[in-house]
């Protein structure tokens, strides 16, 4: 395989220069070429900026320049004009466009004491869609610099580049006076230095926005082929989508509410924790409600008894545990069933935080035929990331409500089979693609619960950087330092503050952060750089780094995240790594206490 630069090609790409850089990458026998893909030409012999599409440094062979056309049909009108599939006509051929590049090369090479000295430099045009065999000859060019579709074959390539240097070669032995062909070059020594010369080492770095503009795409192009899941199931009115943490469950939620309002039905969506709230209502835009179910249980007390008394109570947090999950519950229940049903369409994202019979009650009566009739689309991960109820560790329990535990049957049910029980007749579909994170994240966050086939494929690009560290303390003070090293680290990396968060399994009181900026001693490199606490929490303040418990940031995702406090003696932290390391989309730290190996 050959070492292509810069490694990858954007997706928006022309297809020919996909297809080009595909069969040049993969071509067997090329492990010492180097190609250059989308060179920037400032020092231009004919333009004020020019490109090449390809050039491809082939040791013992030489250097070849490629124009790439990928149009299903090139005319030529016989006085001078090209005109490529239905574009405007143009006076200059492929071949003049790789010529005006190879002799800005060479010029350029020659400039800095690079001369070729024993081997072609010389271009050629390749068509990917066409046969050359329809291709008029002309005095513009020779026969062998043209290659087409059949050389993209993968038994082909190195053939045909060699093919088109040999000619090269020949052609220039009996046109230049002085030419002569030295055996082996260019050699692997020559080769770097062209190397170095046309990008200079910090060019293929990549920087924070290039990484930022990579994630983006590639989130963006995987979540989309996620959301075709709806297109297959278009005739199911009653879904049941399961998945781990990063397969784009909450994108396809959004898409199906989006799709149910534009459809004029009343649409509701419905999840836990305020942060993916306000994700979602971004997410679903105009038309569609988007409530976590306690807000959306205050908003139908209020309305009915025609006060803002709940969402006041709800708001400032000073109530009684039992409140939450029994007073509140009972309220809206009878207050919804005298208003009578508000929506025709629900949606449940990550709901094995919602199936609690209290809850479901409210949202049985809010909807037009309720849960056993109604059209709904439900998202879950049942099986790691159920992490509000589960354990009964009060420091470890979100600022948000838990369960009632009295309320729990002798013989737990569990969420999916309640949400089955409650919501009869849904179809049932599993998302397995790691579309979030890359690789390594990815398999980190697999190994973490022993089931290496968590994900059936990850999407995303992985790359030469560390993407995962876990690191580990014996002592509070220890724990501060490699907290404030880490955080040094990663922002000399190609993150800022706002693409890094920090998360706890424990509140402010007891986390690392919390600590940190309670102390007067604590290392000014990290409390320095820490959004201000809030309420308890610097989780909303994206101008500086954000922390918060893993709870609260259930559901989102940051490209950078360092989860601290981590105790795997204690059960429920094991769960609660897995969600707080499935945020990260590109860079994790770890900071696990040191009694546990």
């Amino acid at each position: 395989m050959a070492r292509m630069l810069p490694p990858t090609v954007g997706d928006d790409a022309p297809p020919g220069e996909l297809a080009v850089f595909a069969a040049l990458r993969d071509a067997p026998g090329t492990d010492d070429w180097v190609v250059f893909h989308s060179l920037e030409i400032a020092h231009h012999v004919s333009q004020v900026q020019g490109e090449a599409d390809f050039v491809v440094i082939a040791p013992g062979y030489g250097v070849l320049v490629i124009e790439v056309k990928s149009h299903e049909s090139i005319e030529a009108d016989g006085e001078g004009r090209w005109r490529y599939g239905s574009r405007d006509w143009v006076t200059r051929s492929p071949f003049e466009q790789a010529s005006g590049a190879q002799h800005s090369i060479i010029e350029y090479l020659q400039s800095r004491g690079a001369r070729p000295v024993g081997y072609p430099i010389f271009h050629a045009a390749w068509l990917t869609q066409l046969s050359k065999s329809k291709f008029s000859n002309g005095i513009g060019w020779h026969e062998w610099q043209l290659l087409d579709a059949a050389d993209l074959g993968a038994d082909r390539v190195r053939g045909a580049i060699i093919r088109c240097l040999e000619k090269a070669s020949a052609h220039l032995g009996e046109t230049i006076a002085g030419y002569r062909r030295v055996a082996g070059q260019p050699d692997a020594e020559h080769t770097q230095r062209v190397v170095d010369l046309l990008i200079p080492r910090f060019v293929v770095e990549l920087s924070a926005k290039e990484l930022a503009r990579r994630r983006e795409r590639e989130q963006a192009q995987f979540t989309a082929e996620q959301v075709r899941v709806l297109d297959l199931v278009a005739g199911n009115p009653r879904l049941l989508l399961e998945g781990p943490a990063g397969t784009g469950k909450t994108w396809v939620a959004a898409e199906a509410a989006r799709r149910a309002a534009a459809a004029g039905q009343r649409t509701l969506v419905v999840v836990f924790n305020r942060l993916i709230e306000q994700r979602l209502v971004e997410l679903c835009g105009d038309g569609v409600e988007v409530r976590r179910i306690h807000a959306l249980m205050a908003q139908v007390v209020d309305r009915h008894a025609g006060r803002n008394e709940a969402r006041r109570k709800l708001d400032s947090g000073r109530v009684e545990r039992d409140w939450y999950d029994v007073t509140l519950p009972e309220q809206a229940l009878e207050a919804a069933l005298e208003l009578g049903p508000q929506f025709d369409y629900l949606v449940l994202d990550e709901a094995q935080d919602v199936a609690v019979d209290a809850y479901l009650d409210v949202l049985d009566a809010l909807l037009v035929g309720g849960l056993a009739q109604a059209p709904v689309f439900v998202t879950g991960d049942f099986d790691h990331q159920v992490i509000y109820r589960r354990h009964g560790d009060a420091a470890a329990a979100p600022a948000a409500p838990s369960a009632d535990s009295a309320a729990a049957p002798a013989t737990p049910e569990s969420a999916r089979d309640r949400l089955l029980r409650r919501l009869p007749g849904l179809v049932q579909l599993q998302l397995r693609s790691n579309v979030r994170t890359t690789p390594e994240v990815g398999r980190f966050v697999a190994e973490l619960i022993g089931e290496p086939t968590l994900y059936s494929e990850h999407r995303r690009s992985d790359d030469d950087q560390v993407s995962v560290e876990r690191l580990t303390f014996s002592t509070a003070d220890e724990q501060q330092r490699l907290l404030a090293d880490a955080v040094e680290r990663i922002l000399s990396e190609p993150f800022t503050v706002r693409e890094l968060v920090i998360l706890s399994p424990y509140r402010a009181d007891r986390s690392a952060v919390g600590v940190a900026l309670s102390s007067g001693a604590a290392d000014a490199r990290l409390t320095s750089r820490l959004a201000p606490a809030v309420a308890g929490t610097g989780i909303e303040d994206s101008t500086r780094i954000r922390w918060g418990t893993i709870h609260e940031f259930k559901g989102l995702e940051a490209p950078a995240v360092i989860l601290t406090d981590i105790d795997l003696s204690k059960e429920h932290h094991r769960d609660l790594l897995y969600v707080g390391a499935s945020r990260a989309t590109d860079r994790l730290v770890v900071l696990t206490a040191g009694r546990q190996s």
